[in-house]
């Protein structure tokens, strides 16, 4: 597989050629130090970027709005906060905890939480800059789709009863360093530079680990297999690859960032099965399951996951009909 890496990729090239190293080791470090260090500077340029506008949000005053709406206006609403949302998944869990107590309803929460994890700014952003704009526009007509579809089951379905009694402890979780800020008055462009510079700096020290094993893997199987060989396994049996990578993308807790490399691949090999594969990723995973479970019963959170989970699969298959 060839990449087009201009002047710093021939550098790289020119020295680990002067390596006594096998030829496929040679091609595999290659890809791996080019590749790292291409994702990590684009993700680091986008979470910036992100992260910094993200700060102008007054995400207060939309929870505040959002639980005076019900039915469609909520829904709307909801998908609107969870696309916006700067809050990152370890922290939006405390945030449904205060949404629940302010009186919104579970189905709308829900369609909350779902836009925030699959449709929310920086995933968006970070598909477009990693996976280009065709892919990135596939992902957000599938996304969509998905949170249509779900904010219909939600809607149909008995939730509201689902909700664990919260303790008066429980209150709602923000980025604490912005809110500080904005109780004493409008931050600077410094202090939201650092706000910014924090919140990367805190998804990159998580996910750091998951990227280099992601862009070990794809380098990989680039320098020691054949990708036309590959591509066409995958196209013969497109059906049960998008199963397979759908059944392993729904567990593992991942975001955007992490799974970057293996997207890129995976593009490369079928754009359907790629799409099929970050939609069950993004959507969901087991420890955010678990995590939910601190604010609804388990049966509403087992509503959730085969709701989402099935609606992610039946959307990836759907795109072998256009991809």
């Amino acid at each position: 597989m060839n990449h087009d890496h201009g002047f710093f990729g021939e550098l790289i090239e020119h020295l680990l050629s002067a390596l006594p190293i096998p030829a496929p080791w040679d091609d595999f470090l290659n890809h791996f130090i080019i590749d790292t260090i291409s994702i990590f500077v684009l993700l680091l340029a986008v979470m910036l970027t992100v992260y910094f506008f993200s700060s102008y949000l007054n995400m207060d005053l939309l929870h505040r709005r959002l639980a005076r709406l019900r039915s469609l206006p909520g829904f709307l609403l909801a998908t609107a906060a969870g696309v916006i949302s700067p809050f990152c998944s370890c922290s939006i869990t405390p945030v449904l905890m205060g949404l629940v107590s302010m009186g919104v309803p579970v189905s709308v929460c829900l369609v909350y939480l779902t836009a925030s994890s699959l449709m929310n700014l920086t995933t968006l952003v970070s598909l477009y800059a990693v996976a280009g704009v065709s892919f990135g526009t596939a992902y957000l007509i599938a996304g969509l789709t998905v949170l249509l579809l779900s904010a219909l089951c939600f809607s149909f379905l008995r939730m509201d009863s689902g909700v664990k009694t919260l303790s008066a402890d429980h209150e709602e979780h923000h980025h604490e360093h912005l809110h500080n800020h904005q109780e004493t008055g409008k931050p600077s462009l410094r202090t939201r530079f650092t706000i910014a510079w924090t919140d990367t700096r805190e998804v990159l020290r998580r996910c750091w680990a998951y990227i280099l094993l992601g862009v070990a893997l794809s380098a990989g199987v680039a320098a020691f297999f054949s990708i036309e060989q590959i591509v066409q396994l995958v196209h013969l049996n497109e059906g049960l690859s998008i199963l397979t990578v759908s059944l392993i993308g729904i567990p593992i807790h991942s975001d955007i960032f992490s799974i970057a490399p293996v997207l890129r691949l995976l593009i490369q090999i079928s754009p359907a099965v790629a799409l099929a594969f970050t939609l069950s990723a993004m959507a969901l995973s087991i420890p955010s399951a678990v995590i939910l479970t601190r604010v609804l019963k388990g049966r509403t959170v087992a509503l959730y996951c085969c709701v989402t989970a099935l609606l992610a699969l039946a959307v990836g298959f759907a795109g072998t009909l256009i991809l």
